[in-house]
């Protein structure tokens, strides 16, 4: 009898860890061909977890400056356009890394503009926007949407009342400083991969509310949610 108590909750202990995400590189990867990507360079370059708001942070990644990721940074940055540096050229390189995922997805040029910069891929979208034209994804305030596998999430400078379209673009060059890729999005947490996360490839978990939308994170101020449409 007592074996069996102690195999149902060895079982129990298991599912409870799946459910929260804190062996989140012993499931398949998402569905979706960018969060996939995202999944699967994280699994082999990064290994850092970091949950805001809960206990499942873990420190197991590879380091910008150290091989094998610092030339994976350089891949990273020729999907954006610049050749000439990698994980030792002292650039913030997560908007590349973003680049490159949405590259290897498959996604045009046109679908996602492989800039370096979080800014200049999302100034194209909102332009689309504003002018009637929305592509393939649609820059949202973070208020309005719940991040699903796929989209983006994307950190400012500081925390701002609600914008719409217009209102994102005019601050969009000034404020947006980070942005990851959603792998899935359950249990009152977003689960994300960006790249230059401590100095690594690294998956974060940030709260979120019973809808699924992004609750405050102190230090990560919201900016928008990138949404794919597909």
């Amino acid at each position: 009898m007592i074996s069996r108590i102690r195999m149902l909750l060895a079982a129990g202990l298991a599912l409870g860890l799946a459910a929260c995400g804190s062996v989140p590189g012993d499931e398949p990867p998402p569905d979706d061909r960018v969060a996939s990507s995202a999944w699967h360079e994280w699994k082999r370059y990064g290994g850092n977890v970091i949950d805001y708001g809960g206990r499942n942070s873990r420190n197991g990644g590879g380091h910008e400056s150290r091989e094998p990721l610092a030339s994976r940074i350089n891949t990273y940055w020729r999907a954006a356009g610049h050749p000439e540096w990698d994980g030792r050229s002292d650039k913030p390189w997560s908007g590349a890394f973003v680049a490159w995922v949405a590259k290897d997805a498959g996604l045009s040029n046109s679908d996602f503009r492989r800039a370096g910069r979080h800014a200049e891929y999302m100034k194209a979208m909102l332009d689309l926007q504003l002018a009637g034209r929305p592509g393939r994804y649609v820059v949202r305030d973070w208020r309005d949407v719940s991040p699903k596998s796929g989209d983006l999430i994307c950190a400012s400078t500081r925390p701002s009342d609600h914008r719409d379209a217009r209102a994102l673009r005019a601050a969009v060059d000034r404020e947006v400083t980070h942005c990851d890729v959603v792998i899935d999005n359950r249990n009152g947490r977003a689960r994300v991969v960006g790249g230059n996360v401590s100095d690594s490839v690294s998956m974060s978990f940030f709260p979120t509310d019973f809808s699924g939308r992004l609750l405050p994170v102190r230090g990560r101020p919201w900016f928008a949610v990138v949404d794919k449409r597909d």
